[in-house]
């Protein structure tokens, strides 16, 4: 095979080469959040008072996550909006032992977790939380999950 032959299959195959590739972008560049409650309806628990439940947060994108904060947006009966809790990187890190996610991992509320309602106040029949974060790539990162309560 003549040397002009060789540079022409070469360039052939390198060209080929960079096709193929291109349409690989790579490792992502943000990280998502996934929010679950465990049960999804709450019970009342006549003997605590209250509906207990788990959240587990994972990331499913491989990029870690550091929590800045949660927020609860509590909705009535009529799904007419009632309160909203704020919940920062201290208590996120007493409720789930971190506020850091590492990449294809997750954390869990840890103990007895739960919502109660003080006699008189207005049954909350769900929440929508809200976590917000910046991952390791300092992206901003977001994500919402919504939990039901059962009646009494």
């Amino acid at each position: 095979m003549n040397k002009e032959k060789r540079i022409w299959i070469a360039l052939f195959l390198a060209l080929t080469l960079m096709v193929i590739l291109s349409g690989c972008s790579g490792l992502p560049n943000t990280a998502k959040l996934n929010i679950s409650f465990d049960p999804d309806q709450s019970p009342y628990s006549s003997g605590d008072g209250y509906w207990p439940f788990t959240i587990t947060i994972s990331e499913s994108n491989g990029i870690g996550v550091t929590l800045t904060s949660l927020r609860f947006d509590a909705y009535n009966q009529a799904g007419q909006f009632i309160d909203t809790q704020w919940v920062y990187e201290d208590e996120i890190i007493e409720w789930f032992g971190s506020n850091y996610i590492a990449a294809f991992s997750s954390i869990q509320t840890q103990d007895d977790f739960g919502f109660s309602a003080p006699p008189g106040e207005e049954f909350t029949k769900y929440e929508i939380l809200t976590i917000e974060g910046v991952d390791d790539n300092n992206n901003p990162i977001e994500a919402t999950g919504s939990h039901d309560f059962l009646p009494q």
